[in-house]
């Protein structure tokens, strides 16, 4: 199993992926498309706790979305593998640019019910559960394999730039001119990253991993069924033990992680803080902050420790902060408690994503990264709908038991040899 660290031979310069084209553009059009996103992410959990009052109906308008993401994610991650992420990307894109156009006249002209978000949910769902694999499995068909730690840290920078002022500009947005604004917006970047994929060229395969070992897929691989290219995927994960380890540790953590902060910080901004939509916005923009600082760190580091520990250790950080903002009583400090936080998981997300690539060959990509991406969205519907039911009990209760639980899984997960030594 190859070794996690970052050579010297990685440390190119952190802009040279930008000289590639295709990956210029793929960095041009998705960071516009999810400074849109940015948007909508405020919106609609803002939309539907306007509509309902009810921390339940939020947890269950996000599992609507997250149950068929989760579903199709292995799928998305197959067709990802056999055909072009480029053009997968395309037509998710496409499809998304449309469905948001139709929620923002819904919206404008004042025709949304709750039946019609549970309905956009599903469909966003479906359409992410093959877009993800996509995104995530793209870069390397672009960059050759010296590049993907700054093609990554450049991903995710951005993206974390774009956490970090997107949520407060889209929450004082919609408090000054209206909700229907935001789902426009996102509309309109979704056109936008539909045009740069289609000035790419297209990416090439055999670039991602020098190794003459590595062979085209066959006439018989390609036959395969769809369920039997998820059975490869899972077989090769399960017989790789660093990879089987980390992912099934993701997956447990996530669940008490994922749907506690996304529908606990909204509930924060509705009954507990003052300033609705913009303290909202306020704690998703700490949250791109600090992520954004962790992925800059992951620039610095020449010796990252082993991937068991880094893992182990962030997750208990994270664990603990959640316990804390049960009881954090003012924004400020809310916001620099979720920055933590943020920063914890973009350290991870640069670090972890180059090292699944890396222990990855080609073929197999696709399925691997949904693999990695069904860990943490995978258990999102189980994870929104305890968190729905726990905050509508009480708040204190949500984080607490939620950031307890994590640091006892840390805690004893540090015990087992096995998981801190993955390199």
């Amino acid at each position: 199993m190859g070794k996690s660290t970052v050579s010297s031979k990685d440390k190119l310069p952190l802009w040279q992926p930008l000289t590639v084209r295709d990956f210029l553009l793929l960095f041009i059009g998705e960071s516009v498309s999810l400074l849109g996103d940015q948007f909508f992410l405020v919106a609609l959990p803002w939309l539907t706790i306007q509509l309902t009052h009810s921390p339940v109906s939020l947890g269950a308008v996000l599992m609507a979305a997250a149950v068929p993401r989760a579903i199709l994610m292995l799928l998305g991650g197959v067709v990802s593998d056999r055909i072009s992420p480029r053009l997968l990307m395309l037509v998710s894109h496409t499809l998304c640019a449309l469905l948001t156009a139709l929620l923002t006249i819904l919206v404008w002209f004042q025709g949304t019910q709750i039946w019609l978000l549970y309905l956009f949910a599903i469909s966003f769902g479906i359409i992410e559960g093959f877009s993800i694999p996509a995104a995530r499995s793209i870069i390397p068909t672009l960059v050759n394999q010296e590049q993907l730690t700054a093609s990554n840290t450049l991903s995710q920078g951005a993206t974390q730039l774009i956490v970090l002022i997107g949520p407060a500009l889209g929450g004082l947005l919609i408090a000054t001119v209206g909700i229907e604004k935001a789902f426009a917006i996102d509309a309109a970047s979704f056109v936008f990253s539909v045009a740069t994929l289609l000035l790419m060229k297209g990416g090439r395969k055999e670039s991602v991993v020098n190794d003459k070992s590595i062979t085209k897929p066959s006439l018989r691989s390609k036959s395969l069924s769809l369920i039997a290219g998820i059975r490869e995927g899972l077989n090769y994960v399960w017989h790789n033990p660093g990879l089987r380890a980390v992912l099934l540790v993701i997956t447990a953590i996530n669940l008490f992680f994922l749907g506690p902060l996304e529908v606990g910080i909204t509930s924060l901004a509705q009954s507990r803080f003052s300033g609705g939509a913009i303290a909202l916005g306020t704690m998703k923009s700490a949250w791109g902050g600090g992520a954004l600082l962790g992925t800059l760190m992951t620039g610095v580091l020449r010796y990252p420790p082993r991937m068991g520990v880094l893992m182990l250790s962030l997750a208990s950080i994270q664990g603990f902060g959640l316990f804390l903002l049960g009881f954090i009583p003012n924004i400020l400090l809310a916001s620099i408690t979720i920055a933590i936080l943020g920063c914890c998981s973009g350290f991870f997300t640069v670090l972890g994503i180059t090292w699944i690539q890396k222990q990855t060959p080609s073929e197999m990509l696709g399925r691997v990264m949904s693999l990695g991406m069904f860990s943490a969205f995978g258990i999102a519907p189980f994870s929104y709908a305890l968190a729905g039911l726990l905050a509508d009990l009480n708040l204190i209760i949500l984080f607490s038991v939620a950031g307890g639980i994590i640091v006892i899984i840390n805690t004893l997960l540090a015990a087992n040899p096995s998981v801190r030594s993955i390199e």
